[in-house]
């Protein structure tokens, strides 16, 4: 049985993590426990200049990407990438970490696990070695390739323009109780 999957999009910039973060809230407000980690966008001058990743068992963070370069950080288009930010979102994303999560969620999906990179393998391991529903967020203008890519069956669309958050989390208790446990 494939893992039950529940997309967040929208269009770049339109505040998916923001609807994650709130949709969280209601999950957790009816005694969901839900892993993975949100990707907190910061700005600099009305330009978003980076990424901190949360992770949402342990509130523990990390910067995950700037604008402003590193050294031995790696660039993928404008921004510069922590490898340490990705190994940090590697560990919350194991298999084993999300034993006693009743759902994970991932912010977000993206050109780089489109190209084998990222979170890719993570993810990979994730539905091989779990039957665990997850949430991903990705934008909206490659979710027809992450949904080939990833070759998903069981999956849920939610576009954050048309959607409530609170009957989002309703909706995902119930069709996840159909096939695992919550």
């Amino acid at each position: 049985m494939q893992n039950k999957i529940f997309i967040i999009t929208g269009q770049q910039g339109s505040g998916k993590t923001t609807f994650l973060s709130e949709l969280i809230n209601h999950l957790k407000a009816e005694g969901i426990s839900v892993g993975g980690f949100i990707a907190h966008g910061f700005w600099k001058d009305n330009i978003r200049d980076g990424f901190e990743l949360e992770d949402l068992q342990t509130g523990e963070k990390i910067v995950l990407s700037q604008s402003e370069p590193v050294a031995k950080w790696k660039k993928f288009r404008r921004f510069y990438f922590n490898p340490e930010g990705f190994k940090f979102g590697e560990k919350i994303l194991s298999p084993e970490r999300s034993e006693n999560m009743d759902l994970i969620a991932i912010d977000e999906i993206g050109p780089f696990e489109l190209e084998g990179k990222g979170w890719r393998k993570a993810i990979d391991n994730l539905i091989q070695e779990t039957n665990k529903p997850m949430i991903w967020v990705c934008r909206k203008n490659i979710l027809s390739e992450i949904i080939a890519e990833f070759n998903l069956c069981s999956f849920h669309i939610y576009n954050i323009s048309q959607e409530d958050a609170e009957v989002i989390a309703k909706e995902i208790i119930s069709k996840s109780k159909h096939d695992t446990p919550l």
